[in-house]
């Protein structure tokens, strides 16, 4: 027998992988394979082998996992102290109130990484997303928009005119959903806007302003 394959064969059965074998020997691995692939005793240690992988990914997997989660509860935690000190600073501003207000009534507080405010005027909007750019620090390219239509709407007249009455670029807008069927009443004029902030650490804050808010009456 080679005294490497003598060498590779003693490697094996204390559960060396081919790769561990080739580099502590320098016999390459289709070598390797060829000299064990009619042993019963090295494919149950192929076998132990991926079963023990499989364990140590799992577990790294977890590990990292439980790392990510304890790092974004403390940058949450961070958060919504910022919060509390912005709020004691920012409170006796009305534009700050008319935000927060605004998204009380319209927006949506149950999604946990969602900023999303609802309606069919103008106006209501336009506040919002200055409120987002001024106190919640949101460039506008971060600000999305989408309209909700129905099919005998003109798509692109309804587009042009929000693009000009909410001052954001017609690049933020998703695409636009249709309702199917007929309205069983009276249609708005060009539809229900929607604008969208994907930022899970901005929607913490917005919505540890509105408890603090709450807080504040009583």
């Amino acid at each position: 027998m080679r005294q490497d394959k003598q060498k590779a064969t003693e490697l094996r059965k204390k559960g060396k992988t081919y790769s561990e074998i080739s580099e502590i020997l320098g016999v390459s691995r289709a070598t390797l394979c060829d000299w064990f692939k009619d042993e019963k005793w090295s494919k149950h240690i192929k076998k132990s082998n991926i079963e023990r992988n499989v364990k140590i990914g799992t577990d790294h997997l977890r590990k990292l996992n439980e790392g990510r989660k304890i790092k974004l509860e403390i940058q949450y935690k961070k958060t919504e102290e910022e919060a509390e000190k912005e709020f004691e600073i920012y409170k006796k501003e009305p534009f700050f109130m008319a935000g927060l207000m605004l998204y009380a009534g319209e927006g949506d507080k149950i999604s946990n990484n969602i900023i999303r405010l609802s309606n069919s005027e103008f106006y209501i909007h336009l506040i919002f997303i200055r409120f987002s750019e001024k106190y919640l620090n949101v460039k506008q390219e971060k600000i999305k928009f989408w309209l909700l239509l129905y099919p005998d709407h003109d798509i692109e007249t309804c587009i042009n005119t929000w693009v000009e009455k909410i001052k954001i670029s017609k690049s933020n807008f998703y695409k636009t959903q249709i309702i199917q069927g007929k309205p069983t009443k009276r249609k708005l004029q060009y539809g229900v806007g929607n604008s969208i902030i994907s930022e899970t650490n901005t929607k913490k804050k917005l919505m540890k302003w509105l408890e603090l808010c709450k807080l504040n009456l009583y």
